[in-house]
């Protein structure tokens, strides 16, 4: 059912879109002109179908019908897709076969209500598909072809073609979500009928038009939309959702009406823009939520995003509707507070008059622009600013919209990107200790969640090592409670500890009391401590060989947890001064000595984060650690990585919005089917879409002799400088990732493990397969037994399989239970047609798909299932696009297919000469190459889809 709410902005969008074609004479004349037969093709179409039910030939419909269809008016475009679909119905239903007949005589009878069409359509889908499994006839055009012999019956209420371009652009609108058309039938005929009772043609009509033109303007109700999100948005809490999922349900539908609404206006207005400010713009789609997370809140606000680079916050010229108001302006990120100032004041100069800087207020405000008389802090935004009751309606917005971009031009070249720009950290604003930070530290406390038990289990792991560093407790050294200390986590990491370890290693009994009288001095001398700290790194004073900063200060840490913060490294991406320069905060001169300069850093964090933690050291460290691996300033770039990955893949947007969801529920799903499906390639695109930062992506490959100690973590030889060996205990790819991932609970890491059923998954896993069911929970594992372990929630997995070899049947069941499977099959589901899709794009021979298709098939009879079948990916070479030569030609084909294919059709054919003779590249070729009728046939869906596209 389609919400009450947004029928009527629905009904403003089609009377924008009526507003447009009003002043577009050479589309009314050709619709007055096919409207002028409408009546003669309804009752000749009628009288065909009539014949049809009388004598049931379906040879005879078919030719009548393609006779019908070359006739002027309204139907032309049925000889796309429409007439392709029954050709292929006619040609395939075998001599004698009254069921399918049975079912299409009862299905091209007018059905009373949209519950009986669906019937008919489902009942038509049973029966089609049982024809062929070349992929045609396609389910998915059913609907198109019986609304259209529906529609010719005048029936009341009437019912609406569902051409091509209608439903296509209810999808880009955000109007429809589900992907196939089976779906999207019921909901794209009550909106038909609903917006247009009177004229049911209107409907699919302006739809077509917007597709043609994609913008005349912008919704005028856009702002009563960003208003009941923004009130959606209200009801959110960071961490933990929506208040309940009708409201979540209704946030989504809303985002994706947003993002529709100024996707096309991205797409309508590229063109003209990149002629007008003399730059070569590409519309980049925004993302419906605002952050990778099963709990993630949908936006309230929508954007365009025009830049010269898919580089990542790159600048750009944008179009921005909020509640308030529509901004067209140039936008540029900053790499950190002191860049964007500076980009503020090389634009400052070259601001036009009567435009403005914006204030980007966090998401969670639902009204993100707010206009202001110089910059303050920030992403950099500036531009044109209207409140809705100003802003240029309908097509008149575009002239506005260009006329502003051409002015900002010199803005947008004091904020081009330099050669030269680093990544750096941003510092927060030195605001308030009371508004910003107490903000985000209530964020904080939400996604991490703090405190939880293993935030307890450090604060009493720090008591414990404190009790051993007491002075009396000193006298008598433990020395292996001394290396916990220095070789875990309790209580903070201080890093590999090699050298000091080997230090301890060789020294007697004698040495080890003077270590633990140096440890003594270090911890309890009373002179003051920078003194102690520059002592303790002279190894002519205090000073031990290996004893760096890390440990000396995770000393102090544990036995002055009312001073020292547990942040043991000056420098580094997580030292002191790191979290200092993301505060905002003054850095310690460095002319102190390094001890003096540990003390004022520590000092000066301590001061600023008490009030947010009183007397909580720990809690006040993981907060500052949190900032540092976090965008906690909205300041992500929003872009619809997803979609642009999937034109990419040419793969639905959908199919990857599903493994997202997947992967948001569990945490964890395989990828699963024959060589060459693109497994490993997609799973590696879809990490790069939900994380761009390749730090925190990492791709493993299991094979046979895989093992804990190499997936997770284990003990490893190694030789000191006296040749001594040694073991040391050395983290696997899934040890690092969960480092990572704890270090920044608001990024996404993903772990992508290759080939995953190749290994004794037992055996590798571990007990780490309770960890992939619960996470946040506790192990102890095989080499820190006295130490929990945490898989962190925002580490994903994503695992490949291949079924070549059968060994997916092997799969644990523990191991099943813990993943979602999702299938990667030739010309099935969202595999359906991507190697035509590739070469339609690439301008390569279409008949390369029906030779895979028809050999496909004889290979899932011969083998009995579809575990070895030709992927797509081998007939995809790099090096192909519109306008270049042919890349797939002849010679390379063959070798294509004898060095690729042929080989692993071989191996499953071993021992039946007879059989696999019918496979070599000549006997496929003679099959399913040019001149047969395979690619005839191909050539024509070409052409029909080709047709289809002005439908």
């Amino acid at each position: 059912m389609i919400n009450e709410d947004d029928l009527p902005r629905w009904q403003a969008k089609l009377e924008q879109i009526d507003a447009a074609v009003e002043g577009d004479r050479e589309v009314l004349n050709a619709w007055a002109a096919e409207d002028a037969h409408r009546a003669d093709r309804d009752g000749e179409l009628r009288a065909i179908v009539d014949a049809f039910q009388r004598d049931g030939d379906l040879v005879e419909f078919r030719k009548e019908v393609d006779e019908w269809r070359h006739r002027p008016g309204p139907y032309t475009s049925f000889g796309g897709f429409g007439q392709m679909w029954l050709n292929q119905v006619a040609k395939y239903t075998p001599e004698g076969d009254t069921d399918t007949i049975r079912v299409l005589q009862s299905a091209l009878t007018t059905p009373q209500s949209i519950a009986e069409s669906i019937d008919k359509i489902n009942a038509v889908a049973r029966v089609t598909e049982k024809l062929t499994s070349k992929g045609y006839p396609q389910v998915g055009r059913i609907p198109y072809v019986l609304s259209l012999f529906w529609a010719t019956d005048r029936a009341t209420p009437p019912w609406p073609v569902m051409w091509t371009s209608a439903p296509q652009m209810m999808s880009e609108l955000g109007w429809l979500r589900p992907w196939s058309n089976q779906e999207r039938w019921p909901e794209y005929v009550e909106a038909a009928r609903t917006l247009s009772p009177d004229r049911i043609t209107r409907f699919d009509r302006l739809l077509w038009y917007l597709s043609e033109h994609k913008f005349v303007g912008l919704n005028p109700t856009l702002a009563s939309m960003c208003a009941e999100a923004a009130e959606l948005m209200a009801r959110y809490t960071r961490g933990v959702g929506y208040a309940d999922d009708p409201i979540a349900t209704r946030a989504e539908g809303l985002a994706f009406q947003l993002k529709g609404e100024l996707g096309l206006a991205a797409e309508g207005l590229v063109e003209a823009l990149s002629a007008r400010v003399d730059r070569a713009l590409k519309a980049q789609p925004i993302d419906a939520r605002i952050e990778f997370s099963k709990t993630g809140a949908y936006r309230a606000d929508a954007y365009t995003v025009w830049a010269e680079s898919d580089v990542s916050r790159a600048p750009s010229f944008r179009l921005w509707a909020t509640r308030s108001g529509v901004a067209v302006g140039v936008h540029a990120y900053g790499e950190n507070e002191a860049d964007a100032t500076a980009i503020a004041e090389r634009v400052l100069s070259t601001v036009p008059e009567g435009m403005t800087f914006f204030h980007l207020q966090p998401h969670l405000t639902g009204d993100r622009l707010t206009p202001i008389t110089g910059y303050r802090s920030g992403q950099v935004f500036v531009g044109r600013w209207w409140t809705w009751d100003e802003a240029p309606q309908g097509i008149s917005l575009r002239e506005a919209v260009l006329d502003v971009a051409e002015a900002l031009v010199p803005v947008f070249d004091a904020v081009a990107p330099r050669a030269d720009r680093q990544v750096t950290i941003t510092p927060i604003s030195g605001a308030s200790v009371n508004d910003e930070l107490t903000t985000l530290a209530e964020r904080f406390r939400a996604e991490w969640p703090y405190p939880n038990e293993k935030d307890s289990w450090h604060k009493d792991e720090r008591a414990k090592l404190a009790e051993m560093l007491s002075a009396d407790n000193l006298v008598v050294f433990d020395l292996d409670v001394f290396r916990l200390l220095i070789n875990t986590s309790r209580y903070g990491g201080p890093g590999p500890q090699s050298v000091l370890n080997a230090s301890l290693r060789v020294m007697d009994s004698i040495a080890l009391d003077a270590f633990a009288r140096k440890v003594h001095d270090i911890l309890w001398d009373p002179e003051p401590v920078a003194k102690r700290i520059d002592r303790a790194l002279d190894w002519e004073d205090l000073g031990t060989k290996g004893l760096g900063e890390s440990v000396v200060l995770k000393m102090l840490a544990i036995v002055d947890p009312d001073r020292f913060l547990p942040v043991f490294p000056l420098t580094g991406p997580h030292g002191k001064i790191a979290m200092l320069r993301r505060l905002g905060l003054p850095e310690p001169d460095k002319t102190l000595s390094r001890g003096e300069q540990h003390l004022a850093a520590n000092d000066t964090l301590r001061a600023r984060l008490e009030p947010l933690f009183p007397n909580e050291p720990w809690g006040q460290t993981q907060f500052a650690y949190w900032l540092l691996g976090n965008d906690v300033d909205d300041s992500g770039t929003e872009i619809d990585l997803l979609g642009r990955t999937a034109a990419e893949l040419f793969v639905p947007q959908s199919f990857l919005e599903e493994i997202r969801e997947l992967i948001l529920e569990k945490g964890q799903v395989v990828f699963y089917g024959p060589p060459g499906t693109g497994k490993t390639y997609v799973a590696d695109k879809f990490a790069a879409a939900i994380q761009p930062d390749p730090d925190r992506r990492m791709l493993v490959q299991f094979h046979p002799s895989t093992s804990y100690e190499d997936f997770f973590e284990g003990y490893r030889p190694r030789t000191d400088e006296a040749g001594q060996m040694s073991y040391e205990l050395r983290k696997g790819p899934l040890a690092l990732m969960a480092e990572k991932a704890e270090a920044a609970p608001g990024q996404p890491h993903v772990l992508i493990i290759d080939e995953l059923n190749r290994a004794n998954l037992p055996r590798v896993f571990g007990e780490l397969l309770y960890l992939l069911e619960y996470r946040r929970k506790w192990v102890r594992t095989a080499y820190r037994a006295d130490e929990p372990f945490e898989l962190p929630a925002n580490l994903y997995f994503i695992g490949t399989m291949n079924t070549a070899d059968r060994s997916i049947a092997m799969i644990d069941a523990a191991l099943r239970r813990r993943f979602h499977f999702m299938p990667f099959v030739p010309n099935e589901g969202p595999l359906s047609g991507l190697l035509r899709r590739w070469l339609k794009e690439n301008e390569e021979p279409a008949w390369i798909a029906s030779l895979v298709d028809g050999v496909n098939e004889e290979l899932r009879v011969l083998l009995r299932g579809s575990h070895l079948l030709i992927g797509h990916s081998h007939f995809m070479p790099d090096g192909a696009g519109k306008g270049k030569p042919t890349v797939l030609e002849d010679t390379r084909l063959r070798r294509v297919w004898n060095y690729g294919v042929y080989p692993m059709i071989e191996d499953q054919l071993y021992g039946k000469p007879e059989r696999l003779a019918e496979f070599t590249w000549e006997s496929v070729l003679h099959r399913y190459g040019p001149g047969s009728t395979a690619a005839a046939e191909e050539q024509e869906a070409l052409n029909a889809d080709l047709e289809s596209d002005d439908a």
